[in-house]
């Protein structure tokens, strides 16, 4: 054996089997698909500011836009209840006021 690993599976061996709770993992998941999609939803917020900005969309297509952004936000925030994950993500790269 190589004298490098050894000690790591002496004490892989010694510390036995993992237990993992299927609830944990449950919400593990959970969170880690809130936060994955949180980082979607921030990138279709950024290219719909830029469209806006562009000036490219119409007063009604702005509005359409705001409205479908504000209908993702509840979801989200429906979404992260439901899993049980109360506090939003931070995966903002802007720094809070």
């Amino acid at each position: 054996m190589d004298p490098l690993t050894d000690p790591l599976m002496d004490s892989l061996s010694r510390s036995g089997p993992s237990r993992i709770d299927a609830a944990d993992a449950g919400r593990g998941l959970g969170q880690l698909v809130v936060t994955l999609l949180d980082i979607v939803r921030q990138l279709l917020e950024r290219q719909a500011l830029r469209r806006v900005d562009s000036g490219t969309l119409s007063d009604e297509q702005v509005e359409r836009l705001g409205n479908a952004l504000q209908a993702l936000e509840e979801r989200f925030a429906e979404l992260r209840e439901t899993l049980e994950a109360t506090d939003r993500p931070n995966t903002d790269r802007r720094e809070s006021p």
